[in-house]
């Protein structure tokens, strides 16, 4: 219960997130079996994918910048795109070197990209709105975060990019690739 939270434990997420015994901000089991029954339930079994794969387009929160996904998914959804697929996924090298094939003899630290998408968990995303790969780009601004810092400064690259690598999102580059992208991520690798 929230509101017992709030004056027993007030920096409890339960106190900070809840609002009464229904909406208590959290879900915790009960004991060890109730864990193991509820894990089964979410992880045991493949569930069907909410990619919708028309309109839309992908973003991938790298490894480095997981720890902002909460930043990174608010400012997607404050410029109204719409969260149809939403998945965490740690891509070993063979996965990543699949997915950024198309940059392989263009970015010449294409060995680092692939490196850096490979070092830990990362959530990709199907996002749909008109014209989403290009407005998109607009808000993850441009790739080299110091490029971003002087031209674009509000864009999530400028706020939260590191450096070409560690450029806190993948976006899509072309419109007729959104589709491939969020079919890696979605179908390919879900299957």
């Amino acid at each position: 219960d929230s509101k017992e939270a709030k004056a027993s434990a007030p920096s409890s997420l339960r106190a900070k997130l809840g609002t009464d015994s229904v909406r208590n901000g959290v879900h915790c089991s009960k004991d060890q079996m109730e864990g193991e029954r509820e894990c089964e339930f979410f992880f045991g079994r493949p569930w069907n994918t909410t990619a919708l794969f028309n309109n839309g387009t992908c973003c991938v929160i790298k490894p480095h910048a997981i720890p902002h996904a909460g930043t990174i998914i608010d400012r997607i959804l404050q410029e109204r795109f719409e969260i149809s697929a939403l998945r965490l996924v740690h891509l070993n090298k063979q996965m990543s070197e699949e997915f950024l094939e198309v940059y392989k003899n263009v970015l010449p630290e294409y060995a680092q990209l692939v490196e850096q998408l490979a070092c830990g968990p990362c959530i990709a995303m199907e996002l749909r709105q008109e014209d989403a790969v290009n407005k998109l780009r607009q808000l993850a601004g441009p790739s080299d975060p110091e490029i971003a810092r002087h031209l674009r400064p509000k864009t999530i690259r400028a706020m939260l990019g590191v450096d070409r690598v560690k450029n806190a999102v993948h976006v899509t580059d072309l419109p007729e690739d959104g589709l491939l992208e969020s079919e890696y991520f979605f179908k390919i690798l879900h299957a």
